[in-house]
């Protein structure tokens, strides 16, 4: 008790020492990674000298504002392994600038990249899609990748990517960009990207309804978010085209979807399934038969027969409601 004292007083007598900075560097980074961005991180090398240069070995880059000195702060970073490595929509670039940092940040074997354009053209570089060490990718915001055909090389392999998710939404105008691709490409771009990553367990997907038919298929994914809108002034919107959603995940415990214009769905087993959120919206496209897509329907909530806790919303769909009941009178 003496001695606590003896501390005690010790300390009133010298209140200026600086506790924090007699802490080791690895606990100090550590602290400086909880920082929001990369910014407010540099900023603290004007403490002390002892501050100087910590920032460089502080695993998260996070960029969330034009700041010219991107270039200069992964120059001047450190460290060879980076954690987590983010652009947000804040941060305006030229194409050849995102392919240079992407490249950095997957050379110093980064783990999460989260990237957010403000809907740019730009083209995402070929090593991001042969990653080893990548855990977690998002692409928000996305309007065009080059040719869909030179992704990866036409060679894709994540072999650790766990969490996907591909985002394309404007952040301005709150609606979804239009790519400038025909369904046709995309209707191999999403197999082609989903079956290089052999230990993928979430999958977050919201695209415009031009990119049908879209088609997921994997053994591994667990969680499932799939959202699929409608924008009424879309450019490359058909009416004649038969849009389609087709899911292949056995191993799948949560789904949640969001479809506003599916004319045939069609999912494979859901043995495995526990929750699921569901909401059919019929305000954008009319289903060319209504008997025939209550019949997919119908089929579907059949086989959530396993799940421990159900949503189903059939908004706005009137015609479908009074198919799906008929049919389900039928089955009894």
């Amino acid at each position: 008790m003496e001695a606590a004292k003896q501390y005690s007083r010790g300390r009133r007598r010298n209140p200026s020492i600086d506790r924090l900075s007699d802490l080791p560097d690895s606990i100090l980074c550590h602290i400086l990674s909880f920082l929001p961005t990369t910014k407010n991180t540099v900023a603290t090398s004007i403490l002390s000298r002892r501050w100087r240069y910590l920032w460089s070995y502080v695993p998260n880059l996070i960029f969330d504002s034009d700041d010219d000195n991107i270039d200069r702060v992964l120059l001047l970073h450190k460290l060879q392994t980076i954690d987590t490595f983010r652009l947000s929509k804040n941060v305006t670039w030229l194409d050849h600038k995102l392919e240079k940092w992407i490249s950095i940040a997957v050379n110093r074997n980064v783990q999460t990249i989260d990237v957010c354009i403000s809907g740019i053209a730009s083209v995402l570089p070929r090593c991001l899609f042969t990653c080893k060490t990548l855990v977690f990718l998002r692409l928000d915001s996305f309007r065009e990748v080059a040719n869909v055909e030179d992704i990866g090389g036409g060679f894709v392999f994540l072999p650790l990517l766990k969490k996907l998710h591909m985002n394309f939404i404007h952040p301005e105008s709150g609606g979804y960009l239009n790519w400038p691709l025909p369904p046709d490409c995309v209707d191999g771009y999403l197999p082609r990207l989903l079956s290089g990553c052999p230990v993928l367990e979430e999958l977050v997907v919201r695209l415009n309804v031009y990119f049908y038919p879209c088609k997921i298929s994997s053994p591994t994914i667990k969680r499932l978010t799939i959202e699929l809108i409608f924008e009424f002034d879309d450019p490359y919107f058909e009416d004649n085209y038969y849009y389609r959603l087709e899911i292949d995940t056995p191993a799948l415990v949560y789904l949640q979807l969001i479809d506003c214009a599916t004319q045939y769905l069609k999912f494979g087993a859901l043995n495995s399934l526990l929750e699921a959120d569901i909401c059919i919206n019929g305000y954008a496209v009319e289903a060319q038969d209504d008997l025939l897509y209550a019949r997919y329907v119908v089929e579907f909530i059949d086989k959530l027969r396993n799940v421990k806790c159900l949503k189903i919303d059939l908004l706005n769909h009137g015609k479908v409601c009074v198919a799906v009941l008929h049919l389900m009178c039928m089955f009894l």
